[in-house]
């Protein structure tokens, strides 16, 4: 009778977890470039060199890819968002479009990220399940997002004119809105046009405040 060693178990989580994870590379190396509808079990599993087998012992179907996916890149977007915001937890500057472009470096362009995230979309409006997923990544972002404009108008001398949520919630929206058309080459030719569009929203909902008024006083200029 053959005795395993004590640390096979182990062996053999890590070894999964290592299959799991070249096939979600494999896969969404695969969706960005084919999208969901040309994209194949065989394509995903010839990229990640294994075989149907090691695929489905791993996901039921090319949705759960999908949904695993994007949980996996949901995660990694908050990841960055903590990690920039510890780097960088203050904006500097003296104006909005000192906030806008702290928020634009904390929500990075990624093609393979917008591809994933696309097809998820797609696929949770047909599943409730998987829109509810998406709400929750949506709100983690927001929440994360919130304070840091809250912040950032403050030190710039405004102060927000709507909940905080809601303008997260509208910079990320016209975010997700020009990432679109940039990805497909359809971006406007002056490159800061993404910054005007969110300076223009944060200006919309927001005023000046008592930093603001002081500021002015003291120079003798006016309000941003």
């Amino acid at each position: 009778m053959t005795v395993s060693s004590p640390d096979a178990p182990g062996r053999t989580t890590r070894r999964r977890a290592e299959t799991r994870a070249r096939l979600l590379a494999a896969a969404r190396d695969v969706l960005a470039e084919q999208g969901l509808a040309r994209s194949s079990v065989e394509g995903v599993c010839e990229r990640a060199g294994f075989t149907r087998g090691a695929f489905y012992s791993n996901f039921a179907t090319m949705d759960d890819v999908v949904a695993a996916l994007f949980a996996q890149q949901a995660e990694a977007l908050i990841d960055h968002v903590e990690q920039r915001l510890a780097q960088a937890p203050r904006v500097e500057g003296t104006g909005v479009e000192e906030v806008v472009a702290h928020v634009l470096d904390l929500l990075p362009v990624d093609r393979h990220w917008h591809a994933v995230r696309t097809e998820y979309t797609a696929q949770a409006l047909r599943n409730p399940a998987a829109a509810a997923v998406l709400a929750d990544q949506r709100a983690r972002l927001r929440a994360r997002l919130a304070p840091v404009l809250e912040q950032g108008l403050r030190g710039v001398g405004r102060r927000l004119t709507a909940p905080a949520d809601e303008v997260a919630r509208a910079l990320v929206t016209v975010h997700e809105g020009t990432t679109t058309p940039r990805l497909l080459g359809d971006a406007p030719a002056d490159d800061g046009f993404e910054a005007r569009l969110l300076a223009g929203v944060l200006l919309a909902l927001s005023a000046p405040g008592a930093t603001a008024d002081a500021t002015a006083d003291a120079t003798g200029g006016g309000s941003r």
